[in-house]
């Protein structure tokens, strides 16, 4: 068997979504939410927790951009061995796009560093185009990079979270009653 260590880094964010009642729906359109002027406590006070980052629905990784992430692949030595360009782009991509049609609010950190990593031990060659992503649009307010599988297999099993830093916040209010195409 082979060791690898897959490292996620870059620019991205961690998603915090509320999901909201017709109530605090409207109170936060009130306050107008969603204008770069929010109040944390007021937000939370209207979400009845004691801090915006208080949810069961969070989602973290790097935009999907290659120019705002970086993919790095070591070996067993801890050597690069392969890593992602600002040119890069996957073979294939799994998407997904959450939460169009419910009234939510997500609360986006702006982040970067190291989002995550994976341990991988495979037979063979590390071969970086079996790599695919799973790319997570929220509402189209973000757009990240949630998970890696490799060779059509989830890493999520073999997932680590890594060190990653605030960079602001930004509050996105999602409303289904909005059209989308």
């Amino acid at each position: 068997m082979k060791k690898y260590i897959i490292n996620v880094l870059g620019k991205g964010a961690e998603c915090y979504v509320h999901k909201l009642t017709p109530e605090q729906k409207q109170k936060l359109n009130e306050i107008k939410t969603g204008d770069g002027n929010e109040n944390h406590e007021d937000i939370a006070s209207i979400l009845g927790i004691n801090d915006v980052y208080e949810t069961d629905f969070i989602h973290l990784g790097p935009y999907n951009n290659p120019e705002l992430y970086l993919i790095q692949v070591k070996n067993e030595n801890d050597e690069i061995i392969w890593e992602s360009d600002n040119k890069h782009s996957f073979e294939e991509e799994e998407y997904e796009g959450i939460y169009y049609n419910e009234d939510v609010l997500i609360v986006e950190d702006y982040s970067k560093g190291e989002f995550y990593s994976y341990d991988l031990e495979i037979d063979e060659e590390f071969d970086p185009k079996k790599i695919t992503p799973l790319v997570t649009d929220l509402c189209e307010s973000s757009e990240i990079i949630t998970e890696l599988n490799y060779n059509e297999k989830p890493l999520s099993p073999f997932k680590e979270y890594g060190d990653y830093w605030s960079k602001g916040i930004t509050y996105y209010l999602n409303s289904n009653d909005t059209e989308r195409a």
